[in-house]
């Protein structure tokens, strides 16, 4: 810690710094004030004025012909239809936070609290008159205030039998389950047009548009997290009534009968070079020994017991299921040591069998960090009788650290059993098909995901569902775009429930991430019986920017329409700045924050939060949401100047997907093995198309500990064991994220020490509204925000690890740490002051702030405290500093005759000030103006031109143009008279080029430059 005479001062003052106090701060629902809080200036003055937001050629959104970053927020459920005066003060605060869109989400939901949809008709065809005009009143207001929105057509809707579709589809398949039908079911593909052509051509009575029409519905989003492999891999496709599974063979043997002539045709093609199988790879795979070789473990809470025995005449283990957990990887059986071969043919075989019918997935993968797939099998179901499953695979990697591992049994309580492992190389590829199967009769079975199949087969079944989920993508495209004639964007769905050509048929390609999803270890969404695990994302580089930036495609826009830091994390205020920050360096187009919505009292205002999710009420989250808004959307951060682009055409993906497809992992970039450390230092995307190009292996990871991005402005620093901090450093803000651990932080010409607090852990942004951090002369107005511990008054731990409250998340008033904190800003004392700021960002009370050398130093917390600050530099001059560097001597300095800014000691003719711009001696003669001057004639006028050097943000009223009709008497002329006009354009980081044009208005003319 760098100690001076003045922060030695500091430190003896009565309020001496200590561990962050919690502080009532409640941020009011509806906040429309004014102040250096208020970014409503970042939004258009209307949502749409420039017409449908569009993209640009270096595909990112624009409007105006400027390029536009959406920061936004989900709205859900119910609380997508607010009253009148509700959406007025939602509308206003949102724009206030610096939020430009709104992406409706659930609104066509059957849970009994408000829907778009009139379930109380008996189907779910019929749009709820009353909702909708709320709904089109909230879009208005949203609109008036320069926000746009996003409409999603599939989230929960509750298709019913009544709606025309099978007797059994309710019974067989979950609302969301059955939201895929649509890929091969014309009537129910129907009725999701009949819902889009009821609602985009729908007039909103407060904008006199139809939804269609309106630019302000900036994007329409086709079905939320879903496609046809989500629910393949999930199982759900096996469970679908007969009548669509028979509508999937029908499609699949026309696909068949397409890319083969005959029977023989298609079994020589799913046939390969069989290969004499080798010598078991696996230690004591059926247990003989015990557990000896093999490893059951738990996370999180969940729990088991693992024993070996003879189980209905099989030696094998039995994992009893004691405590469970939707979480598939906090439970699982492993054996590591198993070594594979890039390209060489294997058969894993093995047995199972449950008490009850439960599901399962199998795979083998790496046996170190990030422990992901190389050959996964996802979907199975063990049965009450002992069954085989039997797979043979091409190995895509070389390594001989892999493990086999068993998982996603851990969501259901009771014992699963497994016996007779084994993994060897080589397989037997000969291709039938069971008795009176054949393509002539096309009556070849589907396959299943609990099925096993030869390498080629599973890739044509990949290619047809490929194929299939195309075309209906592709479809609904069209509809909405060509026959509803919308002129705004469209999305399919995320990345990870579908694969990155698939979805590039849209406009844009988009993802979500989530950091600590809250896990149910009993019943899904049990409010009793959860857990939020408590943990920093500072402290890992397999983090959600990592995940993210390997599934961005190349081309695109690219957006992430969910993203949040699970609550009640004490860590989760760091979320809006760490995806300002990386989302910023990455160069990605929009964010928006899951979600906003009414508290669980079911009002606005109830002065709390109280869900793992609802930023409305969690002061610390939406501070730095404020901050994250003014970093990201005014481009505080520069875009990496690298890029790793990866080739993922077509054949790489359908086989991607065949060998290591997942439910939520369908393929995407996260299988080409590239390393996390990349996300954090260049631009990482995927090129995709036929004429794909790129890397096909990623490049070697950067050394650490410390990873600076390559613009060198953002760095993620874990020198520190389980003490990480991320650092960002430029020109317009400053910030730390991460664990103090006795440090303190000069970043750049900031000085920021952090004393104790709550969890040695705090976040402090200073972000530059007006002026800069390299321009110590400039004006400027600075918002600090500093966060740690957020709780509600009376909320109750279950437990000293602060993972879960149950339900007890307390009452109102939030509570927030005010962080203890001395800061060293680039500014004379003298031109600096500071305020701490109430619940709507207004001043309150002013801080002192201490000279220390020729920077300013205050201090936050202690006497001084909030949750945000504002901080005003008056404009300075830095001539003055120049000046008193060459004139030493005092009466020299006081005397304007001599060191003013006109005067001109050597008689060069060059006045002080042009020398100081030119960085020349005053007090030596020079032979050349650093001026450049000309006459020229403009519409056959004599026109005066000068061009100089000027230090960026340097005050102008102290240059001024003379003029004379007679080299005798002369008049001053500020730059912004009329007859002058100016041109600023920048030179270098520090410098930019002044133009000044003087066209005299009689003549003759005489002008020179001069310095007031």
């Amino acid at each position: 810690m760098k100690i001076t005479p003045a922060l030695i001062y500091l430190l003896t003052l009565p309020n001496s710094l200590f561990a962050g106090d919690l502080i009532p701060f409640t941020l009011p629902w509806d906040d429309d004030a004014a102040g250096i809080t208020d970014l409503s200036d970042l939004n258009h003055e209307t949502a749409g004025q420039h017409g449908y937001i569009g993209v640009d050629a270096n595909s990112h959104f624009s409007a105006g012909g400027e390029r536009v970053r959406f920061w936004g927020v989900n709205i859900t459920s119910h609380s997508c239809f607010p009253t009148h005066s509700e959406s007025e003060g939602i509308a206003a605060r949102l724009a206030k936070f610096g939020f430009n869109i709104v992406r409706f989400h659930h609104m066509d939901n059957n849970w009994g609290s408000g829907s778009i949809i009139d379930y109380a008709q008996g189907n779910s065809r019929q749009l709820h008159a009353a909702n909708l005009e709320k709904l089109d009143y909230f879009i208005a207001q949203l609109k008036s205030h320069g926000i746009y929105s996003n409409i999603n057509l599939i989230n929960s809707r509750d298709f019913k039998v009544a709606d025309g579709l099978d007797s059994q589809v309710e019974s067989q398949l979950d609302w969301k389950e059955r939201h895929v039908l649509g890929f091969v079911d014309e009537t129910f593909r129907d009725l999701e047009k009949e819902f889009v052509r009821q609602l985009l051509t729908h007039t909103n009575p407060y904008t006199g548009l139809t939804y269609a029409e309106d630019p302000a519905i900036a994007v329409v989003e086709v079905n939320n997290e879903n496609g046809i492999f989500h629910q393949y891999y999930g199982g759900s496709v096996n469970k679908w009534p007969q009548v669509y599974k028979n509508q999937l063979q029908s499609k699949w043997n026309a696909w068949l009968q397409d890319r083969y002539a005959t029977t023989a045709e298609l079994l020589s093609a799913w046939s390969g070079d069989s290969e004499a199988l080798g010598p078991e790879k696996l230690a004591n795979p059926s247990f003989d020994n015990g557990l000896a070789n093999w490893n059951s473990e738990e996370h999180q809470g969940a729990d088991t017991n693992a024993t070996t025995g003879l189980f209905d005449g099989r030696q094998a283990i039995k994992i009893d299921v004691l405590t469970t957990s939707e979480t598939n990887w906090h439970g699982q059986l492993n054996q590591s040591g198993v070594s594979l071969e890039k390209d060489q043919l294997y058969t894993l075989s093995f047995w199972a069998k449950a008490d009850a019918e439960r599901s399962f997935n199998a795979g083998i993968g790496l046996a170190y960090a990030p422990y992901s797939g190389v050959q996964n099998y996802s979907g199975l179901t063990a049965t009450t009788e002992w069954q085989q499953f039997s797979y043979t695979f091409a190995s895509s990697v070389s390594d001989d650290n892999l493990r086999l591992n068993i998982s996603n049994y851990i969501g259901q309580a009771g014992p699963i059993y497994f016996s007779g492992f084994s993994l060897r190389s080589g397989a037997d590829l000969s291709a039938s098909l069971p008795a009176g199967q054949s393509l002539e009769e096309a009556n070849i079975s589907n396959n299943t995901s609990d099925g096993s199949y030869l390498p080629n087969r599973s890739l044509d079944w990949t290619r047809f569902l490929i194929d299939l989920a195309t075309d209906y993508w592709t479809d609904m495209r069209d509809y909405i775009k060509d026959e509803l004639d919308y002129g705004g964007l469209v999305n399919g769905t995320t990345i990870m429930n579908s694969t990155p050509n698939i979805q590039g048929v849209y406009d844009l390609v988009d993802t979500h991430s989530y950091w600590q999803h809250p896990n149910f270890p009993g019943q899904p969404w049990d409010p009793d019986n959860w857990t939020v695990n408590p943990v920093s994302m500072v402290n890992t580089l397999d983090n959600t920017f990592a995940s993210l930036a390997k599934q961005r495609v190349d081309g695109f826009p690219h957006t992430v329409s969910e993203y949040r830091h699970a609550y009640p994390n004490p860590f989760a205020s760091e979320g809006p700045l760490l995806v300002a920050a990386y989302a910023s360096l990455q160069d990605w187009d929009g964010i928006y924050f899951f979600d906003y919505s009414k508290g669980g009292t079911g009002t606005w205002d109830q002065g709390y939060w109280d869900g793992y999710f609802n930023m409305n009420a969690h002061p610390s989250a939406m501070a730095n949401a404020l901050a994250g808004a003014q970093m990201f959307r005014n481009h505080h951060i520069a875009p990496a100047q690298n890029q790793v682009l990866m080739r993922f055409d077509p054949a790489t993906e359908a086989q991607v997907v065949a060998t290591k497809g997942r439910a939520w992992k369908v393929g995407d970039g996260r299988d080409l093995e590239i390393p996390h450390e990349l996300a954090l230092t260049h631009q990482v995307a995927l090129s995709i198309g036929n004429e794909a190009n790129g890397l096909t292996t990623a490049p070697a990871a950067p050394s650490g500990p410390s990873y600076p991005s390559d613009t060198q402005e953002l760095i993620w620093d874990l020198s520190s064991a389980n003490k990480g901090v991320v650092t960002v450093n430029t020109a317009k803000t400053r910030s730390i994220v991460g664990y103090i651990n006795g440090r303190d932080f000069d970043i750049g010409n900031v000085s920021i020490d952090i004393a104790t607090t709550q969890e040695d852990w705090a976040t402090l942004t200073l972000t530059a509204r007006q002026g800069s951090f390299e321009n110590r002369y400039a004006p400027a107005n600075i918002l600090l925000v500093a966060t740690g511990l957020t709780e509600n008054t009376n909320m109750v731990w279950t437990d000293s690890t602060k993972s879960s409250v149950g339900r007890n998340w307390g009452q109102a008033p939030s509570l927030t740490e005010a962080i203890p904190a001395t800061l060293t800003l680039p500014y004379p004392a003298e031109r600096v002051t500071a305020w701490t700021l109430d619940e709507t960002g207004q001043r309150l009370a002013e801080i002192p702030v201490i000279a220390s050398g020729d920077d300013a130093t205050l201090e936050i917390g202690g006497a001084h405290q909030s949750l945000w600050y504002e901080i005003s530099v008056e404009a300075g001059d830095p001539y003055q500093a120049w000046r008193e560097s060459v004139w030493t001597n005092a009466a020299e300095l006081a005397d304007d005759t001599i060191s003013g800014r006109a005067a001109d000691p050597d008689q060069d003719n060059i006045p002080n000030l042009v020398e100081f711009f030119a960085g020349t001696d005053p007090q030596a003669p020079d032979t050349h103006s650093p001026i450049q001057q000309s006459v020229a004639l403009v519409n056959g006028k004599p026109t005066f031109t000068y061009q100089l050097l000027i230090p960026a943000d340097y005050p102008l009223e102290f240059i001024q143009i003379s003029t004379s009709p007679d080299l005798k008497t002369w008049q001053n002329h500020p730059l912004n008279d009329p007859p002058i006009s100016l041109q600023l354009e920048a030179h270098d980081s520090t410098r930019q080029r002044l133009t000044l044009t003087h066209i005299p208005q009689s003549y003759p003319a005489f002008s020179r430059l001069k310095s007031q």
